[in-house]
């Protein structure tokens, strides 16, 4: 019979980790020259089957009511809208469920003690919250018997431990360079993606 394996994956956080590795190699020049990335392809690779269903994770932007951007702010936004235009669709013809879990937020920072200018930053909010709960609805309502949590937010290990002592496999996937030690003492099973590994599924 075969297992029933879910995939979780934390957006923002394979995003990073992917174009970190691909700025690193000097492959890309900006973290938004990546448009398109064979993700079914890796996961296929790493998991070693072809039989899991996968969800991405991401957050949509929110910003205060009546709050003017700066110029700066707005052109940053405008790029983050295009690269999710293209990014999407990439993700959809590879069978990936999208899912909209949360927001970035525009907060401003404090103010400098030199300059005393101040700089608004995005933070994402939320997905996090979305992930886990989507993880533990699954591992008690449906006969999902493995769940792979592709993130290396520690915030997520309290969901993760208690899927593994409702006797769930829980496989943490992670990249080399950034491997949460909390999350591996929680899983059964830890897999790590190398900077190789991560290069050879771009396109």
């Amino acid at each position: 019979m075969t297992k029933k394996i879910r995939v979780y994956i934390d957006g923002e956080n394979f995003r990073k980790g992917v174009t970190r590795v691909l700025l690193e190699q000097a492959v890309v020049r900006n973290s938004r020259d990546m448009k398109d990335y064979d993700l079914s392809g890796l996961l296929r690779d790493i998991l070693e089957t072809q039989n899991f269903s996968a969800s991405y994770y991401a957050s949509k932007i929110k910003l205060p009511n009546g709050y003017q951007p700066s110029g700066e702010l707005k052109a940053h936004l405008a790029t983050i809208k295009e690269y999710t235009r293209q990014w999407v669709p990439a993700l959809i013809r590879q069978h990936i469920v999208y899912v909209k879990a949360g927001y970035l937020k525009v907060t401003p920072s404090k103010e400098c003690r030199k300059c005393h200018s101040s700089q608004d930053i995005l933070q994402e909010k939320g997905v996090d919250v979305r992930l886990a709960s989507d993880m533990l609805q699954d591992a008690y309502t449906t006969p999902t018997d493995t769940l792979v949590v592709f993130s290396s937010d520690s915030d997520l290990a309290p969901a993760m431990k208690k899927i593994a002592d409702h006797g769930k496999t829980v496989v943490y996937v992670c990249f080399a360079d950034s491997v949460n030690r909390s999350m591996v003492a929680t899983a059964s099973q830890t897999l790590t993606i190398s900077p190789a590994k991560v290069k050879e599924y771009y396109r």
